[in-house]
């Protein structure tokens, strides 16, 4: 529900207080002399993003006017912080997240001497071990699910190709959300034989894949069709309308896109980008691929993250209460 249109005065009143909060964190956040430079020390920018909605989230939440009142904050107000986002019921991973990114930026206020000491270093934070591998990572999707959506855009229009070559490369390349918005006509070509796309990964660096001969051809026919496929220069995945020219697709589109794709194929629950990712590690294992392999293709920087991916360890298929009937 859009509460800035709702007929329901205590909500609209609730949703302008949040909104004026929010907003009014970011104007005290950005008044910390300290805070572009450590934001600086992450090279990518949904790191840098995650970790400032947090920080804004514990200002909003404690009520913080200045970066004076920053830089006096003791462990009873990240405490009292971190109770508000268990009451909210948001998960333990996220909780433990906003928390590391809170005590990312006192650790960088401590070191310049702004802050005495670190207030959430003696805070516990909640366990995010996983109880079996595969176990709390994004869930993977059924290959006729996949097929349904890689097959839903109408490929007779410029937009249906665009999506459908995003989709391929979601699902046969298991790219990271934003990593295909970085991608320029020149990313994608051919080494011997191979089909290549050069990926922009974390840490701002470049991943060479060799890509399924399928994912290929889908980017081949859009890019022939989309008037942009002879620039090399050219961001691959551009708006079809309401965009500017030339400009690549935002964060948000690919996260519209893909669940409107979801929905269209039929799979009736929130669909985002990271479960074509965990999707494509798992298919990749259930083939065969070694561990080693995958973590190539798909960017890890530990073999261990790619094999919490791997959820064939999980064995739905063997569960007892698929056997049982009454």
């Amino acid at each position: 529900m859009n509460l800035a249109k709702t007929n329901n005065p205590k909500a609209l009143i609730a949703f302008k207080k949040g909104e004026l909060e929010n907003r009014l964190a970011f104007e005290v956040l950005a008044n910390v002399r300290s805070e572009n430079v450590w934001l600086a020390n992450f090279s990518s920018q949904n790191t840098r993003d995650a970790y400032q909605r947090s920080v804004a989230s514990f200002i909003a939440t404690i009520a913080i006017n200045s970066p004076d009142e920053l830089y006096q904050v003791k462990q009873a107000h990240v405490l009292a912080w971190r109770a508000t986002l268990e009451k909210a019921e948001l998960s333990q991973a996220t909780i433990a997240n906003r928390l590391s990114a809170l005590s990312s930026l006192y650790k960088h206020l401590t070191d310049e001497q702004l802050t005495p000491n670190n207030p959430v270093a003696g805070v516990r934070r909640p366990k995010t071990g996983n109880a079996g591998i595969g176990a709390g990572k994004s869930p993977t999707l059924s290959k006729r699910q996949v097929r349904q959506m890689l097959d839903a855009p109408d490929t007779k229009t410029i937009q249906g190709l665009r999506d459908r070559a995003l989709l391929h490369i979601y699902f046969y390349v298991g790219a990271r959300c934003s990593e295909p918005a970085n991608l320029r006509v020149k990313d994608f070509g051919y080494d011997a034989e191979f089909p290549v796309l050069n990926l922009t990964i974390k840490g701002n660096k470049t991943n060479s894949v060799a890509i399924n001969l399928e994912c290929a051809k889908t980017i081949r026919e859009y890019l022939d069709r989309s008037g942009h496929g002879i620039d090399p220069n050219a961001y691959i995945f551009q708006p079809v309308k309401n965009g500017r020219p030339g400009s690549p697709l935002s964060r948000v589109q690919f996260y519209k896109l893909f669940d409107r794709y979801a929905r269209k194929a039929g799979i009736d629950v929130h669909a985002y980008p990271h479960m074509a990712r965990a999707t494509m590690i798992t298919a990749a294992f259930e083939v065969g691929c070694s561990g080693e392999a995958i973590q190539r293709t798909v960017g890890h920087a530990s073999i261990t993250t790619t094999d919490g991916y791997n959820h064939t360890a999980t064995k739905h298929r063997e569960s007892a209460s698929l056997k049982v009937g009454y």
